[in-house]
């Protein structure tokens, strides 16, 4: 899985209007309380499950793993800075709610198959796996040409993934969640500086400027798009 640690960092996937948006969507898949069981895999600052602890007040804290400890990790969570297949095989308890959060893509086909597989058995009766990735298919985030092509070859890999858990749950459900972007040029630019998507990983600090200047050429100074995901649900029986 490979190391993003700006993802969250001053964009909106941070904020708190996205976050309660998130979880407005959530609620609808899943019935919250305050006895239920989570584990957040790729949880980041753990903020997403760090809002649903506090706002229903649960016994049990959410547990959020990642491959990155971050300094700041929201305080009313448990973390464990651990590889989710890993944990996920040598675990003994048991969730109502296993996330997979922009996070199942950084991960290899046959080690996806074996996550899927014991996830499945670290469910509760009735539990569920969530898994929300980028739509394949709308994504209109701005983008220059490099990143562009490294866009469109990932997400061509996320379709195949997304037929590869349809596969493994066989029985689904499927919704999207959209979040309308409104942002400043100069922080989106200060996003990609971060490399805050994965496509912009191995970019040089001098392909990142000249993609830098063809966005400051090619878009406004305010910014108005649509954040879309994709999420592919399954229940335990």
């Amino acid at each position: 899985m490979k190391n993003l640690e700006n993802w969250d960092i001053k964009t909106w996937l941070s904020s708190d209007e996205y976050i309660s948006r998130l979880i407005y969507f959530l609620e609808k898949e899943i019935n919250f309380n305050k006895k239920i069981k989570i584990l957040d895999v790729g949880c980041g600052r753990g903020k997403i499950i760090s809002n649903l602890s506090k706002k229903y007040q649960m016994n049990n804290l959410p547990l959020g793993i990642d491959i990155v400890r971050h300094k700041d990790v929201a305080k009313n969570i448990r973390f464990s800075k651990i590889s989710a297949l890993r944990y996920l095989s040598k675990t003994k308890l048991k969730f109502d709610v296993i996330l997979f959060k922009q996070s199942i893509h950084f991960f290899k086909f046959a080690e996806i198959k074996k996550i899927l597989r014991v996830s499945k058995k670290n469910l509760t009766p009735k539990g569920k796996i969530l898994i929300l990735a980028l739509h394949p298919k709308k994504c209109n985030w701005p983008l220059f040409k490099a990143f562009k092509s490294k866009l469109i070859k990932s997400l061509k890999k996320d379709e195949i993934i997304l037929s590869l858990i349809k596969a493994n749950f066989k029985k689904y459900k499927i919704n999207y969640f959209a979040f309308k972007v409104k942002i400043t040029r100069d922080l989106y630019l200060q996003m990609i500086k971060n490399r805050f998507n994965s496509c912009l990983l191995n970019f040089s600090t001098k392909e990142l400027k000249a993609g830098i200047d063809e966005i400051k050429k090619n878009y406004q100074k305010k910014l108005i798009f649509f954040d879309k995901l994709i999420c592919i649900s399954y229940k335990n029986k």
